[in-house]
């Protein structure tokens, strides 16, 4: 029997994640347990018309798992890893497994996962529906090349199991999808680290238009996702520097590195220190900036040297156990206590997530810090996946006023990462806080053909309403 909750405090956690947006609501949760739970609830809602909200960890930071209205169904009781094929170096595992525990199931066998997120509390389908990348995407990629296969149910109940390569749009852009077809959208996804909206390419694989589909289109049941073998010994550096000018030149020569295996590459802002403070209080206080490079710890020594001509403040060296986990979790604290001071502040978060092309990012970064010296008067913080052309730009707007002045900024930068060929979305998805940039970056008619796609997927248009586009689009 389906577990169904409508207590408001037994919906209560549901309605929340890391974006402290505070309009959700629902009636009800459903818990399924297995694949045909999951269908009758789908064909249920579907029949009456019931917004239904597909919920994994909470982890997500656009409110995309969070209802307005309706009903929620959970995934956290699809919690078996199903196989894991060390020799094919492969695993299948059901959509509401915790990432933590799979990674831990793996490492038993020699096996490593390399998109992981940073947000190890995470579910695996999660990750697949935002496109999620993690501490090592900038030498592994996000999470779309990683799965091989994915088994959905659709919200009329039909189950769909696509591996990869076996069906693709034709030349026309038609796409077939069970006893559904589509058209995909006319638009190209940029050839960077993206999650802004459905993703489109010239003869699309059907997988790929599910991953980062945010809950729309379908809920996931089951992912095939390819393994790697065990990585060596790892080493972790934080590089402390008080001159801004030697930034950039210090970026390009890290991403020169071509014999060095570099697995992350982040860069923390002086604000971003000052939120490390508390807990790492032996920062350097006259650090303007620093680096977290991470890489293997045999070539320690050529990293050492090759670093000597920058007049660093400090360095951190993470090479034992011990040092190294102490300095993931210099890297992990960051978003925590950003998020909790959003909370503090109560402020909806408002986070740029955006990336462009690496021969466009020097002028993007210019871009920011002219940004930031027109507007002191606004607390900013600029951190993240530098070695991806990636940062997360974050205001902290105090009241109303600032919140008009930060969103009028953030158009004007959605603005001129577009016209450099960026996305408006690199890793952290739309959700039901960014639509509006979405449309910047696709124009109208970009956002009527995805409506389009959602239509023929969800005839009923239950599925994840308000996010990656508003409602009314779907139910006009």
């Amino acid at each position: 029997m389906i577990i169904y909750k409508n207590a408001p405090e037994e919906i209560a956690g549901y309605l929340e994640d890391s974006s402290n947006f505070r309009r959700g609501a629902a009636d009800g949760l459903y818990l399924p347990e297995n694949e045909s739970e999951v269908v009758r609830v789908l064909t249920e809602c579907s029949e009456a018309g019931q917004p239904l909200t597909i919920s994994a960890g909470g982890t997500g930071t656009v409110a995309g798992r969070i209802p307005v209205g309706g009903r929620i169904i959970s995934v956290e009781r699809l919690d078996r890893i199903l196989t894991i094929d060390p020799a094919a170096q492969r695993a299948s595992l059901q959509a509401g497994v915790v990432v933590e525990k799979f990674l831990a199931a793996i490492d038993r066998v020699g096996r490593f996962y390399p998109p992981f997120p940073t947000e190890r509390t995470a579910m695996i389908s999660g990750n697949v529906s935002t496109n999620a990348s993690g501490e090592y995407s900038y030498r592994f990629g996000p999470t779309r090349q990683y799965v091989n296969r994915l088994r959905l149910v659709l919200s009329d109940g039909e189950v769909i199991d696509l591996r990869r390569g076996e069906v693709r749009a034709d030349a026309n852009g038609r796409l077939e999808i069970g006893n559904k077809v589509i058209r995909i959208p006319d638009y190209r996804t940029p050839e960077i680290k993206c999650s802004a909206g459905y993703f489109s390419r010239p003869g699309l694989d059907a997988i790929d238009l599910f991953i980062g589909s945010e809950g729309t289109l379908a809920v996931f049941t089951e992912v095939e996702v390819k393994l790697i073998p065990a990585l060596p010994p790892r080493m972790i550096m934080l590089l402390f520097l008080s001159d801004e000018a030697r930034m950039l030149p210090l970026l390009e020569e890290i991403r020169g590195q071509r014999k060095l295996e570099t697995l992350s590459l982040e860069y923390f802002d002086r604000h971003s220190l000052d939120f490390l403070v508390q807990d790492f209080p032996q920062i350097p206080a006259e650090a303007r900036f620093a680096f977290y490079v991470e890489g293997l710890a045999g070539e320690l020594e050529t990293w050492l040297e090759i670093l000597e001509k920058y007049p660093l403040v400090d360095t951190w060296v993470g090479a034992d156990p011990a040092a190294y986990e102490k300095l993931i979790g210099f890297r992990h604290r960051l978003p925590e206590n950003i998020n909790n001071y959003f909370k503090t502040i109560k402020s909806l978060k408002v986070s740029l997530d955006f990336a462009v092309p690496g021969r466009h990012f020097h002028e993007l970064y210019r871009f920011y810090q002219e940004m930031r010296s027109a507007n002191r008067h606004l607390e900013t913080v600029l951190f993240g996946h530098i070695g991806e052309n990636h940062l997360h730009f974050n205001f902290f707007p105090k009241n109303e006023a600032e919140r008009e002045e930060a969103y009028g900024l953030y158009r004007e930068a959605a603005l001129k990462v577009i016209a450099l060929g960026g996305t408006i979305a690199a890793e952290h998805g739309i959700g039901k806080i960014k639509y509006q940039w979405l449309e910047l970056m696709y124009g109208r008619e970009g956002i009527a053909q995805m409506v389009a796609v959602k239509k023929v997927l969800d005839p009923a248009g239950i599925l994840g309403l308000d996010t990656i586009f508003p409602r009314e689009l779907v139910k006009g």
